[in-house]
This record gives C-alpha cells, sequence and structure tokens, in this order.
C-alpha cells in the first residue's frame, strides 16, 4: 500500500516537474497594423524554434506613431516565449537617430530580451498594469512595457534604409497584444524646437 502511495507521489512530482517545464505550443500567429498607413506591416512568419518561436515581419513606417496588432495563440495555459522581431523600412522624411516601441498585453508578461539596430543601445521599462493599450480603439487597459532605442555608436537609419527591432516576450497561454511605435526626431519636436529658436532669434533682435 505504501509502495503504491509512492510510486503514485512519485509519478505526481515527475508530471508537475515536466509540464512546468514545457512551453505551450503556438498554433497561430496575428500580427498586422492598424490600417491607418502610418506603418504597414507584411505577413508575419514564425517557426517553432525549440524552446522559443521565433515571428518574423517586415513593415515599412511612413509616420508616427504606427501601430501593430496581432494574438499569440496557444494550446495550453503553459509559459509561451516569442521573439517578436520587426524589419521596419524608413519612409519618413527624417533619419531615426531613436526609436520608441510601446508594448501592451491584455495579461501580464515580461520583456526578456531586445534586438536593436548594430551599435544602438536601449532600455527596458518593465510592463506595468492599469494603463491604456497602445493603438487600442477601445478605452481599455492592460499591461504595457517601453523598450527606447538609441543611436549609440551606430548609425541613424537614414531616409530609405532599415532596421531591425525585436522584442522577447514571455506571457501565459494566448494573448492579444498592440504596440506602437515612434521613430525620433519626431516632426512635432522638431518643429517645437524651430519654433523655439525663432523666438529666440527674435529676443536678440
Amino acid at each position: 500500500m505504501k509502495r503504491n502511495k509512492f510510486f503514485v507521489v512519485t509519478c505526481l512530482l515527475l508530471f508537475l516537474v515536466t509540464t512546468s517545464l514545457v512551453n505551450a505550443e503556438l498554433i497561430g500567429v496575428n500580427c498586422t497594423d492598424d490600417g491607418d498607413g502610418a506603418i504597414v506591416m507584411g505577413t508575419p512568419a514564425w517557426t517553432n524554434q525549440g524552446d522559443y518561436y521565433d515571428v518574423n515581419v517586415s513593415g515599412i513606417q511612413y509616420d508616427y506613431p504606427g501601430h501593430v496588432l496581432g494574438d499569440f495563440i496557444t494550446d495550453t495555459e503553459e509559459d509561451p516565449i516569442v521573439w517578436l522581431v520587426e524589419s521596419v523600412e524608413n519612409q519618413t522624411d527624417f533619419d531615426w537617430t531613436d526609436y520608441h516601441i510601446d508594448i501592451g498585453m491584455d495579461k501580464n508578461f515580461t520583456i526578456t530580451g531586445v534586438i536593436a539596430p548594430i551599435d544602438w543601445t536601449y532600455t527596458i521599462t518593465p510592463p506595468e498594469s492599469g494603463l491604456p493599450l497602445p493603438g487600442d480603439p477601445s478605452p481599455g487597459t492592460g499591461w504595457v512595457g517601453y523598450v527606447d532605442y538609441y543611436i549609440g555608436t551606430g548609425g541613424a537609419i537614414g531616409i530609405g534604409e532599415s532596421g531591425d527591432f525585436g522584442i522577447k516576450l514571455s506571457f501565459t497561454g494566448t494573448v492579444a497584444f498592440c504596440t506602437e511605435q515612434i521613430p525620433t526626431p519626431e516632426p512635432a519636436t522638431i518643429m517645437l524646437l524651430g519654433l523655439g529658436a525663432l523666438a529666440l532669434l527674435r529676443k536678440r533682435q
């Protein structure tokens, strides 16, 4: 009797340990722009890399902010890990020296890694709850994190050039996500700086 109990408990523990180490199977991906023309994303290609999933999508950014919407669909509530990597072509009218991505989900998540253009640097702001989701047409809230990319010792992303921006995400089960992508310097910021310079010139005169 004791042996049977020991066997059952041992099997249960082994089951719990092995299932906790297995990621959910990702069975579907949807990743598209919001249709306003600021950023136009292509069809994503995703592959199973063993312990994580790799989602690659190419797009063209014509303006700011650009929004990308999608879903990661899993078959269980285990924890999948996904690299979401975007190759974005600069078709704005200014060179990019910084880039900013807000990413929101309807469940808690973590940002555990970043891919940046060559010799660019970045900072990660971990997700916080209760924030409005970027690009969400409804006033819904969720978890929102931020990645700021800086030119560092690398070159600017000129007009017609592309940059790779990737985020490694860990979450539980199926989630909906949305991003807001802002290249800088922003045209509005440039305009404000120009107006400030004109005001200073007038004061001197």
